[in-house]
């Protein structure tokens, strides 16, 4: 990247040496890859908000475990071929720099080419804004570039660090209608009351309000989640068992995070028609508690 960038945005590589930008803001540091648009991380001062795995690879082409991976076009495996990657391939594609303006904001873009017309056969254009004028603001917006109308799934796959996952509590949930799709989950958890980590949970909620709030006793920190055009949510924590089965992940690293994905997916896809855009936003802040 050689172009020249308003104050508060700079070129740079991430510690595997890929292409990617630094934001300096009001809101604080993210440093960004253009592989896969993918938020690496945020801090507030010198507090990490997102949270990296204790063995993170940066490699071409392929995301990194942690901060803020992107979903598209298809949540979790392929409904009808496991071979295709999962959570689609935008966390995959590099990506260039489309927009960049003071304050700092910068929007980087992607589209479909031969690779992805073979897994998804949909004329697509991708628009990734990140924020950081008030707080940590993401918007993904979605084109559809073809002459007939596609479905697709999208997330934004946050992961938040917690200190101890055991006093993590998620509220805003409460009484919405989720599926649990955790091998080993929790028995008997009330839908009623804030959500706890007591076991393996990938809950998947159906219907979602914009506010949601994520408090960590451990770090001494809330952060509330703003959504807009986001009707689903999924909640994840791997506990061990799945955690051993996973890449760049340490024994222990489960107990210091979790996953609040903002999300349209399952029977929250999106159906867009030809020349049709959807945006949706998340506006992250975070206090001290």
């Amino acid at each position: 990247m050689s172009q020249n960038f308003p104050t508060g945005i700079t070129a740079t590589k991430d510690p595997g040496g890929r292409s990617a930008l630094q934001l300096d803001g009001a809101g604080g540091r993210v440093l960004v890859a253009l592989c896969g648009a993918q938020v690496l991380s945020w801090h507030r001062g010198d507090r990490a908000v997102l949270w990296t795995a204790s063995k993170p690879e940066y490699a071409a082409g392929k995301p990194v475990r942690g901060g803020v991976p992107l979903v598209f076009p298809w949540f979790g495996d392929h409904p009808t071929d496991k071979k295709l990657p999962a959570h689609g391939f935008a966390r995959t594609l590099e990506w260039r720099v489309a927009a960049a303006e003071p304050g700092p904001r910068v929007v980087l873009a992607t589209q479909d080419d031969e690779k992805t017309q073979a897994l998804w056969p949909h004329a697509f254009a991708l628009r990734f804004a990140i924020d950081l004028r008030d707080g940590l603001r993401l918007d993904l917006t979605i084109e559809n570039r073809g002459n007939a109308p596609f479905r697709c799934e999208e997330a934004l796959h946050t992961y938040f660090a917690v200190g101890d996952v055991h006093t993590a509590t998620v509220h805003g949930l409460e009484g919405v209608r989720c599926t649990e799709t955790a091998t080993a989950p929790e028995v008997g958890w009330d839908p009623r009351a804030p959500l706890h980590f007591r076991a393996e949970t990938d809950r998947v909620f159906h219907g979602t309000p914009d506010r949601l709030e994520l408090r960590a006793p451990a770090l001494q920190r809330t952060v509330v989640l703003h959504s807009k055009n986001a009707h689903s949510a999924i909640v994840w924590n791997p506990w061990p068992a799945k955690t051993a089965k996973l890449s760049q992940m340490a024994a222990d690293d489960w107990t210091q995070f979790c996953c609040i994905e903002t999300a349209n997916v399952k029977g929250g896809a999106l159906e867009l028609a030809p020349g049709q855009t959807h945006t949706m936003t998340l506006r992250l802040d975070v206090g001290d508690r």
